[in-house]
Parts: structure tokens; C-alpha cells; sequence
């Protein structure tokens, strides 16, 4: 193969690679679509240390819902991560608004490639 047939080869290679990743990248929507289809939720009823220690499972897969069972632990919230959502007497309302919430969050992340 001579040195030109080399390089055409080499342009060839390189453009059917980025073609390939593009074509992989997943939308926005398809992010969102993702993300809401395969989070899971776990569900904490009690705490064994205040809600200002809690550490998550740092699996960006699931979604805690921690339940507050005292005032002193705070208002219901949603971590800054869109990790964990921490429930202090919530109406349902507030609860699917947190929710919704987090799910934002964690898909705004995803969307920023942060």
C-alpha cells in the first residue's frame, strides 16, 4: 500500500469513527426517557444519623427517598445532586413536585455530561 493509499485509509477510518460516535449519543429526550424508565427508588423509613450526615448509596441509578421523622432534620428537600429526596411530613402534593424535582436534576446532569 503506498504511503497516499495510507493515508486515505487513515481519513476513512477516522471519519467512520466520529460518524459512529455521533450516531451513539443519545438525545436529550432519550436521556430523559432513560433516566425516567430506569431509576429505581429505595426507600428509607428512619434514619440512624441526622439527615445533614446522610450519605447516599452513590449509585446514580437510584433515587432515595428519605422519610424525616424529625423537625430538627428539615424541611422536605431534594439533594443537590438529584440524588435524595428527604420527606419531613409532605403532602403528596409536595412529595411529586420533589420528585419531579429531582428527576430535573439528575437529567439536566446527564444532558451537561457533568
Amino acid at each position: 500500500m503506498s504511503a497516499h493509499s495510507h493515508s486515505a485509509f487513515a481519513v476513512v477510518a477516522a471519519a467512520l469513527a466520529i460518524s459512529m460516535t455521533a450516531s451513539a449519543a443519545e438525545t436529550d429526550a432519550e436521556v430523559r426517557k432513560r433516566i425516567l424508565t430506569e431509576t429505581k427508588m429505595n426507600v428509607v423509613m428512619e434514619l440512624a444519623v441526622p439527615a445533614a450526615d446522610f450519605k447516599g448509596d452513590g449509585d446514580p441509578t437510584t433515587l432515595e427517598i428519605v422519610f424525616l421523622t424529625k423537625k430538627a432534620d428539615g424541611p422536605s428537600r431534594v439533594s443537590d445532586d438529584g440524588e435524595v429526596i428527604f420527606l419531613y411530613k409532605a403532602s403528596d402534593k409536595t412529595q411529586q413536585k420533589l420528585i419531579a424535582r429531582a428527576f430535573e436534576i439528575r437529567i439536566a446532569r446527564e444532558t451537561s455530561g457533568t
